[in-house]
């Protein structure tokens, strides 16, 4: 199609020139088919293109082969009247060609831009009144009607430059709500337009001044219609290309308001005559012009405070994680040298939030963060990375330099914080990384130095370095993931060992449900190793609910066999702290049928302490089912009367530390004589750890404790070799003394 339309384009071109060089052959029929074919392709290529769902190529055709219709009618009815009248209906179908643009150019825009900011729109503005106002002042200047010609003539001629400068200005103002994109189809469609403007402009002037006009005119009129086609047949996929040019964005509106603000300076000082519409169009630009800039100024404060914002802490109006990066990410990029970062925790910030309420957590923020922004100095940069941890960026300073800002910033916080509910003393936790000792780029800088600052956190030693920690991280992470299969693969056994009773027939009272991780690499790893890990990563809870799935079937095989001894395992904070534990606990006694005396649980005072009133609540509940309770390890903890004198328990643990020193040590026989009596007189039972051989368990006996476990007795062993252990003491008779207990030790 394009190549028949090509070689009719060529042909009438030729017969273009030919007739303007005085060869007639332009009033030949054959010359005046080609004429009105080469009109009517391009309306007719563009309506090949128009779809259904493109309404926008749909108007553009219309309005090309009414333009193309106009022509026929001009060559069969108008061509051969003398004087030719200077309206028709061919003007109709002619003038039909350009609403008909307006409304494509409309369609075109809301596809490409469906939402459209006020500056667009403004630029939109300047460039089509500016264009027009240029477009207009040589066009209007040249219009004087003949004495002989009607109003309507006048109008009709008019109508035709007037709409050309008019979709002009639109087709620029459209590039320039696209953003000055490099835009094929815009392109072609600018093209083609300011070719039919030229056409038309130049027609109209030789019309008013009565000159014959050349037939080459029509080439530009069928050029600007072939690169309309060309714009219709572009790719529909086809979006905006490129990306917004900045400068053409803000050269070409404020070029075009600065020809607009001379073309008014011209009218208002030239002898010259400038029509009103062209005065009134470069003045709208220049408006809009004013507008713009201001909209801009305005904008540019708000993209200011936006960019502020975005990089500075809403609470303590520091810098912010975002500035903090970018900025170690400049220094790291300009620097050789040394450069050190810092990671700084505040200490026990939870119990500030848990105690007192997020309020007064945010106020303390808020203190530590102008304490510490009064205490730095350029070129440190200070910054709330989140939550109640900050971050230093020390550019120029080494370990030296770094562990004294450090320093006076920790000196700085001890000062007690006045707040209207509390007065609070504040320590924090630092870890520094050195550039480039500690690492070359900005990821192993933060992440050894985090590692510092947790390493910092677990010794209480002042600021920590990261140089040498980076390998335990490493093996923790490591043994956490490790961890984390060996949940999933069931890796998890446990270790028993017996309690006995303390009397001469030392009777089996239970047994305690110890944990061990059977690693396929590592063999048996005993819990020092890894429960301190799991505590941090909230696994605490996975691994006690696989202990008692372990041990209340251990429970029930016992059961099976004779051998009804309560198992008990010890519990986590995290245990405590969850509102569904003793639902837990109750599915697994019904799940193995179990009896709820076949279990005792076992917590320390710490664990107590961290959460008092959650630990009093599940424990209540749990005694209330009839599960017996213990407090592991007592004496090393808080030792608070206060909570003993409302805890649910059945059991004390007296602690091994001062179990193992009762026979040489006499303040250690005097805290378990003691701690036995308090026992007893509260309605609990005393269980010693630690029990290594006969003369301490002579000496419990004297004090009067029931119950002991320790190496003296038995050693933890697998469920097998302690089945073993149980059927033959269950065995022995109770009038056999000691030897009804098998040495395990």
């Amino acid at each position: 199609m394009w190549r028949l339309a090509g070689v009719v384009v060529g042909v009438y071109a030729a017969v273009c020139i030919l007739s303007d060089l005085g060869a007639g052959i332009s009033d030949h029929p054959v010359g005046g088919v080609l004429l009105i074919t080469t009109y009517l392709i391009p309306g007719l290529l563009v309506a090949a293109r128009a779809r259904r769902d493109d309404p926008a190529w749909a108007f553009l055709s219309a309005g090309m082969i009414a333009y193309g219709a106009g022509n026929l009618y001009w060559f069969l009815r108008i061509r051969d009247m003398t004087p030719e009248p200077l309206a028709t209906w061919a003007d109709a179908l002619w003038l039909a060609f350009y609403p008909a643009c307006a409304a494509a150019l409309a369609l075109l825009l809301r596809r490409r831009l469906p939402r459209v900011g006020a500056t667009a729109w403004l630029d939109g503005l300047i460039a089509a009144t500016a264009v027009a106002a240029l477009v207009s002042l040589p066009v209007l200047a040249a219009v004087e009607p003949a004495p002989h010609s009607s109003t309507l003539g006048v109008v009709v001629n008019a109508a035709y430059p007037l709409s050309d400068i008019a979709v002009t200005g639109c087709l620029l103002g459209v590039w320039a709500l696209c953003g000055w994109r490099a835009d094929r189809v815009l392109g072609l469609l600018i093209a083609g337009m300011g070719l039919f403007a030229a056409a038309d402009a130049v027609s109209m002037i030789l019309l008013w001044q009565g000159v014959e006009m050349p037939r080459t005119l029509d080439l530009l009129w069928i050029s600007g219609l072939f690169l309309l086609a060309l714009a219709a047949r572009q790719p529909s996929g086809r979006r905006e290309t490129g990306q917004p040019n900045i400068w053409l964005s803000t050269a070409v509106p404020a070029g075009l308001a600065f020809l607009s603000l001379g073309l008014l300076i011209f009218a208002a000082l030239s002898e010259r005559s400038v029509t009103t519409v062209t005065s009134l169009l470069a003045a709208t630009a220049v408006t809009a012009a004013i507008i713009r800039m201001i909209a801009s100024v305005r904008t540019a404060e708000q993209l200011g405070a936006a960019r502020r914002m975005a990089r500075t802490d809403e609470l303590t109006g520091l810098a912010n994680r975002r500035h903090f990066i970018e900025s170690l990410d400049r220094e790291l990029a300009t620097t050789d040298g040394p450069l050190a970062v810092a990671f700084l925790d505040l200490d026990r910030f939870k119990e500030v939030n848990d105690s007192f309420g997020h309020d007064v957590g945010d106020s303390l923020l808020r203190l530590v963060g102008a304490r510490l922004s009064d205490a730095v100095r350029d070129p440190v940069l200070l910054a709330r990375l989140g939550g109640d941890e900050f971050a230093l960026l020390m550019p120029g300073m080494g370990r030296d330099d770094a562990a004294a800002v450090v320093d006076r910033l920790l000196s700085t916080l001890r000062k007690p914080f006045l707040l209207p509910e509390v007065d609070l003393h504040v320590d924090a936790s630092v870890g520094i990384a050195v550039h480039p000792d500690d690492g070359a780029d900005r990821s192993t800088l933060l992440r050894r130095a985090d590692v510092a600052m947790y390493a910092a956190k677990h010794g209480h030693g002042g600021p920590v370095f990261a140089t040498g920690l980076d390998d335990h991280a490493r093996a923790r992470l490591t043994t956490l993931e490790e961890l984390r299969a060996g949940l999933d693969r069931g890796e998890l056994v446990l270790h028993y060992q017996p309690k006995v009773t303390v009397g001469p027939e030392r009777r089996v009272v239970g047994v305690e449900a110890l944990v061990r991780w059977q690693h396929p690499v590592r063999g048996l790893v005993y819990p020092d190793a890894f429960l301190y890990t799991a505590e941090s990563a909230d696994l605490m809870g996975r691994i006690t609910g696989a202990v008692l799935d372990l041990a209340c079937r251990q429970s029930r095989a016992w059961h099976d066999q004779g051998l009804a001894v309560p198992v008990a395992v010890n519990l986590s904070v995290s245990n405590l702290r969850d509102p569904a534990f003793p639902d837990q606990v109750a599915a697994l006694l019904e799940r193995y049928r179990l009896p709820a005396s076949a279990l005792e649980l076992e917590v320390t005072e710490s664990v107590l302490m961290t959460d008092a009133d959650n630990a009093l609540k599940r424990l209540g509940t749990l005694r209330d089912m009839g599960v017996r309770l213990a407090v592991d390890d007592y004496g090393t903890g808080y030792s608070s009367l206060g909570y003993l004198q409302v805890l649910p328990a059945d059991d004390l643990k007296l602690d091994r530390a001062f179990v193992s020193r009762c026979g040489t040590d006499p303040r250690s026989a005097a805290i378990v004589h003691s701690t036995v009596q308090l026992a007893h007189s509260l309605g609990m039972r005393i269980v010693a750890e630690g029990v290594e051989d006969d003369e301490i368990l002579d000496r419990l006996r004297e004090y009067g404790c029931d119950y002991a476990q320790g190496y003296g007795i038995a050693r933890p062993q697998n469920a097998a070799t302690t089945t073993a252990w149980l059927a033959q003491s269950f065995a022995a008779s109770p009038g056999m003394g000691r030897s009804a207990v098998p040495n395990l030790a």
